[in-house]
């Protein structure tokens, strides 16, 4: 349960802290009308780039604690991720979304021990593999209309070092200053330099929120990545 709590805290350190980062960004650029700025720096691939790097270095007890990072940012961009994009009346629209409703079904089903059958198990898990590949795609086809000027490549940039150097900065940070050590640390940091989750494009094209910045740095950080992940690693390990 400590550990549990320990990682959930860190992860929500580091969401707020990109988020104070990315504030002072748009207030020294004079955008602050930018708000769909914040959701590609705040919330991170913490699940299908976290995950098999979690396990490939440090096993299945990393990728369990990879696992408690990521259902906490999960519940984050379901929560305060839709109240960013929507603004106005975006508490209310949190309780509209299927996933909450799915999240509370599945708990209880876990803490019941309540087994489903076969046929419907396989049916939500071609449906759930599906989802991923249909949000690469929307990704891709708003890439391909976008025109980005300058300016925009420019804040697409310093939105992906954001999310990337000031993740992992902030993780460290955090971990250090309330003793977080060990294989916590580590994946918490490596979960914090992930760059932007592709949900976030989802979530700012639903809303009309600037997607086609959302989409570039997402672009972007993803990119960066490449660079910047074996590097954490070298570091951690």
């Amino acid at each position: 349960m400590a550990e549990v709590t320990a990682v959930s805290f860190a992860a929500c350190g580091v969401v707020f802290g990109t988020g104070i980062i990315s504030f002072l960004y748009l207030r020294l650029i004079n955008r602050k009308e930018l708000r769909g700025f914040y959701l590609p720096t705040m919330f991170m691939n913490s699940g299908n780039m976290a995950f098999p790097l979690a396990l490939l270095a440090f096993g299945e007890e990393g990728l369990a604690i990879a696992i408690i990072y990521y259902v906490a940012i999960s519940i984050l961009v379901y929560s305060l991720g839709i109240y960013i994009a929507k603004g106005q009346g975006g508490f209310s629209e949190i309780f509209k979304l299927p996933l909450i409703y799915a999240s509370i079904a599945g708990i209880t089903l876990n803490l019941t021990d309540i087994t489903l059958p076969k046929s419907i198990l396989s049916t939500v898990e071609i449906l759930g593999n599906a989802t991923i590949p249909l949000m690469l795609v929307s990704l891709g086809y708003r890439l391909h209309s976008t025109h980005l000027t300058s300016l925009d490549i420019s804040i697409s940039i310093a939105g992906a070092l954001i999310r990337i150097a000031g993740g992992a900065l902030i993780a460290y940070l955090i971990t250090v200053a309330f003793g977080i050590d060990g294989l916590n640390q580590k994946i918490i940091v490596l979960s914090s330099s992930m760059p932007s989750a592709v949900i976030n494009f989802i979530v700012s094209y639903r809303y009309k929120l600037h997607s086609e910045l959302v989409a570039s740095i997402i672009s972007v950080s993803t990119v960066l990545s490449l660079i910047t992940t074996p590097v954490v690693l070298a570091m951690i390990l």
